[in-house]
C-alpha cells in the first residue's frame, strides 16, 4: 500500500469519500492577502468575489515544506504525489524538492494536466491501488493514460486570460466584441488552442459531452465540471452516467465565472 498526495488544482468529484489522500493546497492572493486553497477560502467564496476582485487576484504553488509536511505525515513509507502540470505551474517542481528532502520511497508525477482533467488520472491511481498494484505499477500505467486524457474546458469570458498575459490584449478585445467563447485543451502539458464557440456556455457543454462520448472509454471516469453552479447541470450529469466536480481557484483565476468543462480518456483507436 502507498500513499497518495494531490495539490488543490486537481478536482476530484463531489460527494466521494477518499482513503489515504493528502491534497496541498496552492495559494491564491486577493488584494493583500495570501490565502490557502481549500483552507483559508472556499469555492463558493472565491467564485463570489472573482467577478469584483479579478483585477487583484493572482495564484502561487505550494511551498516544499508544503509538500514535506503532507509526505512526512503519511503512515506509508511509499508516498506517490501527484500535481498539475509543470508547463503553467512551480507545483511540481517544488514537489520535487520536498521529495529530495525526504527519507521516503517518493515518486513525484506530472499529470501534465489541470483541474478534472488531472483528477481523472488521480482517481485510475487510487482505483490500481484499491487493486493491488504497487506504486510503480501505478505510476507506469499513469504514465500511459495521461497520454490519452482529454480535459476541455468552455471559458465564457477572454478578460482574465488577457489580464494574466495568456492570450494578447488584441486578441482578447476582438473575442469579446465577437461574443466567442475559446476551448482549450491540455496537450503533453501545454495549454492549446481548439476552436471557438458562440452561444450560452452551458449549451456548448452540452454539445461538448455529445463529442466527448464517441471517444471516451467508458471504462474510465467521465467528469463533468463547473465553476457556478447551474441546476441543470445535474440533469446532464445524470444523462450521461457521469462524475460532478466543481473547479478550483488555481484555474478559475485564468478561466473566470460561468466556466465548464469535460474530462475524460480517450478509446485506443
Amino acid at each position: 500500500m502507498f500513499h497518495i498526495v494531490i495539490d488543490s488544482a486537481i478536482d476530484l468529484p463531489e460527494g466521494m469519500h477518499y482513503d489515504d489522500l493528502s491534497i496541498v493546497p496552492l495559494y491564491v492572493k486577493v488584494g493583500d492577502r495570501l490565502l490557502k486553497d481549500m483552507v483559508d477560502i472556499s469555492r463558493e467564496e472565491f467564485f463570489e468575489i472573482l467577478p469584483t476582485e479579478y483585477d487583484h487576484i493572482s495564484t502561487s504553488q505550494p511551498n516544499p515544506q508544503d509538500f514535506v509536511s503532507a509526505i512526512e505525515t503519511a503512515k506509508e513509507t511509499d508516498v506517490l504525489v501527484m500535481t498539475i502540470t509543470s508547463k503553467v505551474s512551480g507545483t511540481y517542481a517544488s514537489a520535487l524538492s520536498a521529495a529530495q528532502e525526504s527519507n521516503k520511497n517518493v515518486t513525484v508525477f506530472d499529470t501534465w494536466n489541470l483541474s478534472m482533467g488531472a483528477g481523472v488520472l488521480a482517481l485510475e491511481a487510487m482505483s490500481m491501488r484499491e487493486k493491488g498494484m504497487s506504486m510503480e505499477e501505478v505510476v507506469k500505467n499513469l504514465y500511459v493514460l495521461r497520454e490519452q486524457v482529454r480535459f476541455t474546458p468552455v471559458i465564457a469570458t477572454l478578460k482574465n486570460l488577457v489580464r494574466t498575459g495568456r492570450i494578447s490584449r488584441f486578441t482578447g478585445i476582438v473575442g469579446e466584441m465577437l461574443r466567442v467563447k475559446p476551448l482549450v485543451e491540455l496537450r503533453e502539458g501545454d495549454i492549446v488552442p481548439v476552436r471557438n464557440e458562440r452561444g450560452n456556455p452551458f449549451n456548448i457543454l452540452k454539445k461538448l459531452v455529445d463529442e466527448a462520448e464517441k471517444h471516451a472509454d467508458r471504462s474510465h471516469p467521465f467528469i463533468i465540471g463547473y465553476t457556478d453552479y447551474v441546476p441543470e447541470i445535474e440533469q446532464l450529469v445524470k444523462e450521461h452516467n457521469a462524475l460532478l466536480a466543481r473547479g478550483n481557484p488555481i484555474v478559475g483565476a485564468y478561466t473566470g465565472n460561468n466556466t465548464f468543462a469535460v474530462a475524460y480518456i480517450q478509446k485506443q483507436e
